[in-house]
């Protein structure tokens, strides 16, 4: 008899599984609430699965980790949606060439590669000169090159502002490529 009712409990608990597994309810500070069936702490983040996938919420934003009695429902991914996909289909985005090319010619990009070149190579320069006059101990000479250095800073910040407004507030991909 003990036998039967052993195979019965394992039957029911293989059947239905959230029986035998613990579902966790995650109440956020906010009032948002998560149910899980298995949880665990990475760095400064309590990681969970949910919705087929695993979230990670910073651990100062959770308010409270509970076991529930409520059903933890296994949610599959959803498949795209076909209106999303024709959409996706229809867009095709120019190369990053072509964009460079219709924005900016090929002269006036060299001619602001130049110009980027010669600030930075002045920075370099004065830079230098400021850790010279640091290592003589030279405050006088230490004041000036900063004063140099801030003001080259800020025409670089200038020039930085007037390319990315040529390029419609994006900066292009040779900016920093090239150096």
């Amino acid at each position: 008899m003990k036998n039967y009712i052993a195979v019965i409990i394992t039957i029911i608990f293989l059947i239905c599984p959230s029986v035998c597994f613990s579902s966790y309810l995650i109440e956020l500070k906010n009032g948002s609430k998560f149910i899980t069936y298995q949880y665990w702490k990475e760095g400064s983040q309590i990681k969970f699965y949910y919705s087929g996938g695993v979230v990670g919420i910073e651990k100062d934003l959770v308010r409270e980790i509970r076991e529930s009695d409520l059903p933890y429902i296994v949610e599959e991914p959803r498949p795209a949606i076909k209106e999303d996909a024709k959409a996706e289909a229809e867009y095709k985005p120019e190369p990053e060439q072509e964009k460079e090319t219709r924005l900016l010619p090929h002269p006036e990009k060299e001619a602001l590669l130049k110009e980027k070149m010669r600030i930075t190579t002045e920075i370099d320069g004065v830079r230098a000169a400021f850790r010279e006059a640091k290592a003589k101990n030279d405050s006088e000479q230490m004041q000036v090159e900063a004063k140099k250095l801030q003001s080259l800073k800020t025409e670089l910040s200038r020039f930085r502002d007037r390319v990315k407004t040529a390029h419609g507030g994006v900066m292009p991909v040779w900016w920093d490529s090239q150096m």
